[in-house]
């Protein structure tokens, strides 16, 4: 792996000094050695996907993912280059996703930040009437002008798929205190009822509320999640967990080997659906089954 090089390089450290910070990082590491290292950092064996994962857990507690490294642009490139493996992925298990329109027109169309248009905007309304008919009758309850300001704060992630002024999709993340995002996850809260003390500073770490998500097609779905594990990976520092709170069967099928667990279960007593929350370390979405194997 170029990254054990760059990390050595980055924390000016021989072979063997790398070996102790691994081994006292990680148990299952007890057993490395120097030579083990200079294959790994030649290419002529590879680590495990356990400790692949592992590695990369290891790197990212010790900041050099966030910080403006080599560490840091190895794997930024890393993924960027997961949209097209991600989209065979996604095109291989689309039942489960949203929607399923062809891309007969290719990569013409454009990602932009949601905060760069104005506040009644049309791309808000188009949000809240797919998410009204992705989810149970009368159960989303966001107006487009509480939309339109949680999508403003600054902590925000809010992004839109668009070709010729068409809404072909958008991954919406609201960053929480991380009590309020564990309460959501329970369905001790409601997800709709956030007041702005609520909400973290873009340097105060947090969880990261997977509102809305929708792709028209597999390559669409692929490029939001792509864009979303890049901002991710540069906000680390002060991101703690993801959390998600899903209504719908796919929302929970969607999870399986992308890192992030239910905590919680249940039957609501108003809407009768069966709801599940999820909630996970940032590392492990980031450094996902499917993420390691398909770039690391």
């Amino acid at each position: 792996m170029s990254l054990l090089i760059q990390y050595r390089k980055y924390q000016k450290i021989t072979q063997k000094e790398l070996v102790e910070k691994i081994t006292n990082y990680n148990n299952n590491f007890k057993n490395l050695n120097t030579v083990t290292i200079s294959r790994w950092e030649t290419g002529t064996t590879t680590p495990s996907l356990a400790k692949k994962q592992m590695l990369l857990k290891f790197f990212a507690d010790s900041g050099c993912l966030s910080d403006d490294t080599y560490c840091h642009d190895i794997v930024n490139r890393a993924y960027r280059e997961l949209y097209r493996p991600l989209s065979r992925v996604f095109i291989r298990n689309y039942q489960y996703l949203i929607g399923n329109l062809p891309d007969r027109r290719g990569g013409e169309y454009t990602v932009y930040n949601l905060k760069d248009f104005a506040k009644n905007d049309e791309h808000i309304e188009h949000i809240i009437d797919i998410e009204i008919a992705t989810n149970r009758e009368d159960y989303y309850s966001l107006t487009p002008a509480i939309l339109a300001r949680w999508s403003a704060h600054p902590s925000s992630f809010c992004i839109i798929v668009e070709r010729k002024k068409q809404h072909l999709g958008h991954f919406i993340m609201f960053k929480l205190k991380n009590s309020v995002a564990k309460e959501i996850a329970q369905n001790r809260r409601s997800e709709f009822d956030l007041g702005s003390d609520d909400f973290c500073d873009t340097h105060e770490n947090g969880t990261y509320y997977v509102h809305a998500l929708y792709g028209s097609n597999p390559q669409i779905a692929a490029q939001l999640n792509v864009e979303a594990y890049i901002y991710l990976l540069a906000n680390l520092k002060h991101t703690d967990s993801i959390m998600i709170f899903s209504s719908r069967d796919d929302g929970v099928l969607l999870t399986k080997d992308y890192g992030i667990k239910i905590i919680d279960s249940g039957v609501s007593s108003v809407y009768g659906f069966e709801w599940h929350g999820m909630l996970s370390p940032v590392e492990d979405i980031l450094f996902s089954d499917t993420v390691v194997k398909l770039i690391f």
